[in-house]
């Protein structure tokens, strides 16, 4: 029975460890700020992943060897990724958020030979549990795609390559549209869907996360989409 009861504990561990709430869980204690948990820490902070901010960027950023990374194996039908993630913590008085897990894409670290990397966060669009807000440098480094349901084939081969515009990632979709006409969409790394734990909704990175749904506004021949990978945002502007 005590072995049971050992075992039982130890997986409520292991889950709390994974949700990030493993600091009110051990009663570990941090002043109020906003800190990084990643792989090399267990996903449980200290000081040292403290981020500061930059007022030049209006931005809070920590940057941190690559070589702290450990990635992790995915197997999608039988095509090996190495992921790493991180989450972000903001330690509040009047309660605490805790992003939902991010993904770092070993390859793209890897073929830019990479040494550090840079997060970044804007404090007024984190939302708990989603990735808005957060991002790193390492997303302007590869390609992505827009993909939805405003074409018969948008989904697959027809989703729209983005542009990079200085750090901001840029698609325009040529088409009728009526206000309040609706679009489902997501982001994805490559013109294909693996791997599926890089595709991001809007909200969050995931492999089951539910299609983002964009409205329209008014009626428009041309619908652009602004997607700022250093902070996981997305702006639509209709013409």
């Amino acid at each position: 029975m005590k072995k049971k009861i050992f075992y039982v504990l130890l997986g409520v561990l292991v889950v709390f460890t994974l949700s990030g709430c493993m600091m009110n869980l051990l009663d570990i204690t941090l002043d109020p700020g906003i800190y990084l948990g990643y792989s090399k820490n267990n996903n449980i902070p200290t000081t040292d992943d403290l981020l500061t901010y930059d007022e030049s960027l209006g931005l809070y950023t920590i940057t941190i060897p690559t070589s702290d990374l450990t990635y992790e194996e995915i197997d999608e039908g039988g095509a090996i990724f190495e992921l790493s993630y991180y989450k972000i913590f903001y330690v509040k008085s009047d309660g605490n958020i805790a992003t939902s897990s991010i993904p770092i894409w070993k390859d793209v670290v890897k073929n830019n030979n990479l040494e550090q990397m840079t997060i970044y966060l804007d404090a007024a669009k984190m939302e708990e549990g989603k990735a808005v807000g957060v991002g790193d440098d390492t997303k302007l480094l590869q390609d992505w795609y827009f993909a939805g349901s405003w074409g018969a084939k948008t989904w697959d081969e027809d989703a729209i390559k983005f542009e990079r515009q200085g750090d901001v990632l840029v698609a325009t979709i040529s088409k009728e549209f009526k206000a309040n006409d609706t679009i489902k969409y997501k982001i994805k790394p490559t013109p294909g869907w693996q791997p599926w734990h890089m595709i991001f909704n809007g909200e969050v990175y995931s492999d089951v996360s539910d299609d983002a749904v964009y409205t329209l506004k008014s009626d428009t021949n041309e619908l652009t989409v602004k997607f700022y990978p250093k902070i996981s945002y997305i702006e639509f502007e209709e013409k």
